[in-house]
């Protein structure tokens, strides 16, 4: 475990809460909706930091033949899916008044198999937030490919990379306030898969004799600082960015640097992010990620039924505080249980867990 990394994985599932309940109103306050709204770039944090750590976790064990996919892939099945399927499942009991129709009979079953994110939708979502999972369970599934495609034929790997790179940038203004900008670059899978290989080639970089050299001519703790200053500065300048450009490709560099800055684990404020209290927050991220919009439903739904007036502020700090309960619940009841009990129905004992 990289404890200061899976500390900031709660920073960033966060800023993801903050982005779907926005305090300030944009004709208002124009700048401090941004930063609320920004705050979707928790995504990215994840895929390129997915790309990232199953490079750091898995990268040698397959050039090594160590580990198979099909332990690969039921390890990843297990951390993903049985929470998936319960907060799904709690949001059909959520939406049971909503008719039965072909959009909602379509969507179900694509949740089910998280295809979701293939596609273009106005029809309900079920959970919203898992369309990053059906995305996620793409770059899964090519992983150990592309893992064999870069160790192999690294040069050509990176071409390729750099060429769509280049052809989504060029597509940008071209897809920009179209009906299907949003889905085509922030949710297509093959277009986020560049967030995930980003990860992984930000990992190999880490690994270069060059870059660990500077490292050491650096103070650690200095890194820190400036990786989290460059993070800021792009974070808060996105603002005078068009938004075609945000949804993924303006944060790739900080993102980046972001994570591997903290990979390192030398500075004070990696130390000061390894606090155990900081690790546990960043081990229910995920749940917390899952349930937020389940929490906030509900917490909004409990007020009005009980006819209490509370402003916004105040629902959103119950909605984090609850969100922080419910994900403890999970993490301990739920998913540790499930994981084990999928790895040991499906996996055969070929190689030792990571």
């Amino acid at each position: 475990m990289i404890k200061p990394l899976t500390s900031l994985r709660f920073v960033f599932a966060f800023m993801v809460f903050m982005s779907h309940y926005i305090l300030f109103d944009k004709e208002t306050n124009p700048f401090l909706h941004h930063i609320f709204y920004e705050g979707y770039v928790g995504v990215s944090f994840f895929f390129v930091l997915s790309g990232f750590i199953l490079a750091y976790v898995y990268q040698q064990s397959f050039k090594e033949n160590k580990v198979s996919k099909r332990f690969f892939y039921v390890a990843r099945l297990a951390r993903i899916y049985p929470l998936h399927i319960l907060t799904m499942l709690i949001w059909v009991y959520m939406r049971k008044d909503h008719p039965l129709n072909e959009p909602y009979i379509t969507n179900f079953i694509s949740n089910i198999f998280l295809v979701q994110s293939f596609y273009p939708t106005e029809e309900i979502r079920f959970n919203a937030a898992s369309w990053s999972l059906s995305t996620e369970m793409f770059f899964y599934l090519l992983f150990p490919f592309l893992i064999a495609w870069f160790t192999t034929m690294k040069h050509r790997f990176l071409v390729v990379f750099t060429a769509i790179s280049v052809l989504v940038l060029l597509l940008c203004p071209i897809l920009s306030g179209s009906k299907n900008e949003e889905w085509f670059l922030y949710s297509f899978p093959p277009v986020r898969l560049l967030d995930f290989i980003l990860g992984i080639l930000f990992y190999n970089i880490c690994q270069t004799n060059k870059v660990k050299n500077l490292v050491k001519s650096i103070s650690p703790t200095l890194l820190e600082l400036l990786v989290i200053a460059l993070f800021l500065v792009f974070y808060t300048s996105a603002y005078f960015i068009p938004q075609v450009y945000r949804h993924s490709l303006w944060y790739w560099i900080p993102v980046g640097l972001f994570i591997s800055g903290f990979y390192l684990q030398a500075g004070k404020i990696a130390k000061f992010l390894s606090n155990d209290t900081f690790v546990w927050l960043g081990e229910i991220s995920f749940a917390f990620y899952l349930f937020h919009e389940i929490v906030i439903w509900y917490t909004d739904r409990a007020l009005f039924l009980l006819g209490i007036d509370v402003d916004r502020p105040i629902i959103f700090m119950l909605g984090v505080t609850f969100t922080i309960i419910v994900s403890g619940f999970s993490l301990k009841y739920v998913e540790k249980p499930a994981n084990r009990w999928v790895k040991q129905r499906f996996n055969k004992p070929i190689a030792s867990t990571v």
